[in-house]
């Protein structure tokens, strides 16, 4: 029973966390130019599967405060779903990277059908994924890569018995 319960806190904590860092900055969360820092936790799918569910559940709580409300909960978090499982498949942490910026044209349609506005798709699109591959690939593969070089991290990260000591796994 305690392995579930460390499973479940975990994903709890990677949620909420995910949640959290959209929050903080929220005019820069929603909208055509997207610097959601929380996108730099989705690397967290790359390194271990487990990450898929919680960081879609945090995407779906963070997108409830979206100017375009249930549809980009439903659209916005289906993207992200789709990422993080391209990115769960993908062996180089760079090219798992550009995953968020390749499906952003999901959220790119969301804009240019909802927005009250007109806005030019390809526009639109263009932004959130050069957006997502700022946030994602310049600032999050070299936050990861440092990540990497830490056993004990890596260790924590990784799907690992949780009942035991991470050091003592290999």
């Amino acid at each position: 029973m305690k392995i579930k319960t460390n499973k479940l806190a975990k994903a709890g904590i990677v949620a909420a966390l995910y949640v959290i860092l959209t929050y903080a900055l929220p005019t820069l969360a929603y909208g055509p130019i997207q610097f959601r820092l929380s996108e730099i936790l989705t690397l967290l799918a790359y390194m271990d599967p487990f990450y898929i569910g919680p960081l879609t559940l945090g995407c779906a709580i963070a997108n409830i405060a979206s100017p375009f409300g249930i549809i980009d909960v439903i659209f916005g978090t289906l993207a992200s779903f789709i990422t993080l499982n391209c990115m769960s498949r993908t062996k180089n942490i760079f090219l798992a990277s550009i995953w968020p910026s390749v499906f952003s044209f999901i959220v790119g349609l969301e804009i240019w059908f909802l927005s009250e506005t007109p806005v030019n798709f390809f526009l639109v699109t263009g932004q959130i994924m050069l957006s997502q591959f700022i946030v994602v690939s310049i600032i999050g593969v070299p936050i990861f890569k440092l990540i990497e070089r830490n056993n004990y991290l890596v260790s924590v990260i990784r799907e690992w018995d949780m009942g035991s000591d991470p050091l003592s796994q290999k």
